[in-house]
């Protein structure tokens, strides 16, 4: 039986359980709020260090993809010797770039990663001759350096500006530039689709670049005149800047021939990649392998390289495709 004073004590010592439990449970409250800021921030954190190690890995891995289309290659005789020495090339540059950035991440306690996964293997067309049009080797103006291919890189461009064509507006009358036979390049699709290209000196004294869709948009934008210019239709930019029209030039649905028109009305050096081996690539039968003004040799296409990094609160895997760089 219980007493009026045991009630009274009861009373008072569930009262003090409870109130030790609302204390623990508000740290526990507290703890897991706490817990959860640091790891938000911890992973803020970290992805941006994810990010950035992908980005540094794909503009190295591009980087090298370029080197060797440039130096590393070994085409005469043997176009197959010359792919595996592109290959051997990139994979060695890419390992030894990871190598040196995992020293440098393990500092940190992280570990990094990047390494080739796959190589496509392409042809690449170029012109180093700074001070030649460019015309076919045989002269010719309007003629087809590739065609048969499904896709291109490129074409990039380093241009005198003095030897453009005066166009007598600011590009966007197509008819004008025909007329007054400004230098351009066509992707013509065997289905009968256009993409075309012009570079030209506007009528400001500036340098513009129009492209012609197959729908018929027609795309301008345009860059200083500083005696030369260069520009990257792959890429998109024009004097190292976003050029909008450019990024609308290499889009294909389907099987395509790349031709150059009007080419005495521009001098200087240029290079594009396609998606044809060297040995099948119907090239202009002008084109020497490896050597000559202009030439076409073995390179790799593009390339896709896997991406880890590894530390206490991240766990990333990727593989990552290096679209750019190769011409």
């Amino acid at each position: 039986m219980i007493r009026r004073d045991d009630r009274g004590q009861l009373m008072l010592v569930t009262a003090l359980v409870m109130a030790t439990l609302f204390v623990v449970l508000a740290l526990l409250v507290n703890t897991t709020i706490y817990t959860g800021n640091v790891a938000t921030r911890s992973d803020v954190s970290e992805s941006a260090q994810v990010v950035n190690y992908r980005s540094e890995a794909v503009f190295a891995a591009g980087e090298t993809v370029r080197y060797a289309n440039r130096n590393d290659n070994e085409s005469t005789p043997d176009v197959d010797a010359a792919y595996v020495a592109l290959n051997e090339s990139l994979r060695s540059s890419v390992k030894n770039w990871s190598d040196e950035a995992a020293r440098h991440d393990a500092l940190s306690g992280t570990a990094t990663r990047t390494w080739v996964v796959d190589v496509r293997n392409g042809t690449r067309i170029a012109q180093e001759a700074s001070t030649r049009n460019l015309s076919s080797p045989a002269g010719a103006t309007y003629w087809t350096p590739v065609s048969g291919v499904t896709a291109v890189r490129g074409p990039t461009m380093t241009l005198d500006a003095a030897s453009l064509a005066p166009v007598d507006d600011d590009g966007d009358d197509v008819s004008e530039l025909e007329d007054d036979d400004a230098f351009h390049v066509e992707t013509d699709e065997i289905d009968g689709e256009r993409h075309t290209l012009y570079v030209y000196e506007r009528d400001d004294g500036d340098v513009g670049v129009t492209v012609v869709e197959p729908s018929g948009t027609v795309r301008t934008c345009g860059a200083a005149n500083d005696g030369a210019v260069s520009l990257d239709a792959h890429a998109g930019t024009f004097e190292g800047e976003t050029c909008p029209a450019l990024a609308a030039f290499s889009d294909a649905d389907n099987a395509f021939a790349v031709r150059f028109d009007d080419a005495q009305n521009a001098v200087g050096t240029y290079s594009f990649v396609v998606d044809e081996r060297a040995d099948t690539a119907s090239v202009d039968p002008s084109l020497s392998l490896d050597s000559g003004t202009p030439f076409y040799t073995a390179a790799i296409y593009d390339a896709d390289v896997a991406v880890t990094y590894r530390s206490p609160n991240t766990n990333y895997n990727a593989t990552v495709g290096v679209p750019d760089a190769t011409a």
